[in-house]
């Protein structure tokens, strides 16, 4: 059986439905689970104070709440010239591929995006849900690709190393998968996606997933974009600055703005900002509710020189992973 045939339970279509037929508008697709459904409100309410135009935002999720599906429905209230589209898949497709605890098989969602998008739309910008819009991005769907089959951003150089080692790359670069401009023509017509499941099926020595198998079928097949669209930043670095001109903040790595061990930091603030004055606003920040998560909020109180509350978080951390494993 074709792996994509009915992988779609469901779609709900919130907002303006014209736009799905206007050859104008923008579109842009996320693939999600509920854990990370906050960071694709905040993403898309960041994307509309920097952006005009029309603009179908597709997501794919394997679980929503109806309180999300009513924030969602409310900023299509609020902005006429946006419909957002939301595809509820049918995880048992999953769950034969590989995941790891701080990434569940929502990562794979990215390839239905051609499965699933109409033929007449050229080109879909796919984002991962940890990132921030901070400055216009129409350009992007104005890109010539060529013979290209997506617009890409370099990860950085230790990465491109572990691909050249592991798996023979012999690109220039080593791209980053939460951010991709897709020549859906192309992708579709290299079988991309059916190729992807199919590696991951039948190999499980990628480290990085979905991202080792696209750079190992997109080598050579890409064109180079500028840092600006996809600015890496990880939480736990500390670093002070990013340049003035990033178009997309990427909150990479385990720590996300939206958790508690993710709260001491200042480019969580900027992430707070647009999130206070999104329809997400009342949302409670996460806490942890795994012992693999204690640790982290130990780690970061420890770094941040809040001791007594390093500690408390330690020894939950220590009695949560020992009723986990033994209890």
């Amino acid at each position: 059986m074709d792996f994509f045939e009915n992988i779609i339970l469901k779609k709900q279509i919130l907002g303006n439905q014209k736009l799905l037929r206007d050859k104008v508008s923008k579109h842009i697709a996320f693939g999600i689970d509920a854990n990370f459904t906050i960071g694709t409100g905040v993403l898309i309410y960041s994307i509309l104070q920097h952006n005009k135009g029309n603009m179908v935002f597709h997501i794919l999720t394997d679980g929503i709440y109806d309180e999300d599906i009513q924030r969602f429905d409310s900023l299509t209230k609020k902005y006429t010239n946006i419909s957002i589209i939301i595809y509820h898949v049918n995880p048992d497709k999953f769950t034969e591929l590989p995941t790891f605890f701080t990434w569940s098989q929502a990562m794979y969602y990215r390839f239905l995006v051609s499965e699933i998008l109409s033929s007449e739309i050229d080109v879909v910008l796919y984002l991962d849900s940890d990132i921030l819009c901070l400055d216009t991005f129409h350009e992007l769907f104005e890109k010539k690709f060529s013979n290209s089959i997506a617009g890409v951003v370099s990860d950085n150089s230790s990465m491109l190393e572990y691909a050249k080692k592991y798996f023979r790359l012999s690109g220039k670069y080593y791209f980053n998968s939460g951010f991709l401009v897709i020549n859906l023509k192309d992708w579709r017509k290299n079988e991309i996606s059916k190729k992807a499941i199919e590696a991951l099926r039948n190999k499980n020595n990628f480290k990085y997933y979905d991202q080792d198998v696209l750079n190992i079928l997109l080598e050579n097949k890409t064109i180079l974009l500028e840092k600006k669209y996809n600015t890496i930043y990880h939480l736990a670095d500390m670093k002070n600055t990013i340049d003035s001109n990033t178009v997309f903040l990427h909150y990479s790595g385990s720590i996300k703005p939206w958790q508690a061990w993710g709260q001491y930091h200042f480019l969580t603030l900027l992430w707070l900002k647009y999130k206070n004055n999104s329809p997400w606003k009342d949302v409670p920040i996460f806490q942890p509710k795994t012992y693999k998560q204690a640790k982290f909020m130990a780690r970061t109180l420890k770094r941040n020189k809040k001791y007594i509350s390093s500690v408390y978080w330690y020894l939950k951390y220590s009695l949560w992973k020992i009723k986990t494993k033994y209890l």
